[in-house]
């Protein structure tokens, strides 16, 4: 009995010994496979016509590759309406490897300090789209310029989140729609 207890303290001290020192949060996961998506969804120079835009710069495109986190793929874009004076649009793409996710981000980053009045539209783009104005009442919304409206427009389609949103003139609501559907075009 008494070479049973030395024997089970031996191994539980090797078995200790052997986890000290070991840091789990210092192990690196590989992964050789790419992830795309976000790129093909980009406005090209015929989308761009088409819309009557011009780019601003690249479109910028991370990829990410944490175990932790369901975004996978994350593309941001600057364009300017060729004939409305200092409108600007921004468009945002995320791609997601979870639909849960990608529905959590979209009811939060859609609903998110701001109003209902400021709603034109529910699901006009797919089951889940909202498309929006800025107005007096949303967070902080006393304090925007009454002659700046801010459009935004969410869409989600299939693991995309798209985001397309203006600065600018009263007249931009059109041109993201119009952007919006671009967009969804490319999905086939």
């Amino acid at each position: 009995m008494k070479r049973l207890v030395i024997l089970l303290v031996l191994i539980s001290v090797v078995a200790i010994s052997g986890c000290v020192g070991q840091n789990p949060t210092t192990t690196t996961i590989k992964t050789t496979h790419t992830i795309s998506g976000t790129q093909e969804l980009v406005l090209n120079e015929q989308d761009l016509q088409q819309l009557g835009m011009t780019s601003n710069t690249d479109c910028q495109t991370e990829e990410q590759t944490s175990i932790y986190s369901s975004q996978v793929q994350y593309s941001i874009c600057n364009y300017t309406i060729n004939s409305l004076n200092d409108t600007w649009v921004v468009l945002e793409l995320k791609k997601f490897t979870n639909l849960e996710d990608r529905n959590g981000t979209y009811q939060y980053e859609s609903s998110h300090l701001f109003s209902v009045q400021g709603l034109i539209s529910e699901n006009d783009y797919g089951d889940l789209s909202r498309f929006r104005v800025n107005n007096e009442n949303d967070y902080g919304g006393q304090y925007n310029n009454p002659n700046v409206y801010y459009y935004h427009l969410w869409i989600c389609k299939n693991e995309y989140l798209i985001h397309i949103t203006s600065k600018g003139s009263k007249e931009a609501r059109e041109y993201i729609a119009k952007t919006g559907r671009q967009i969804l075009s490319k999905f086939g």
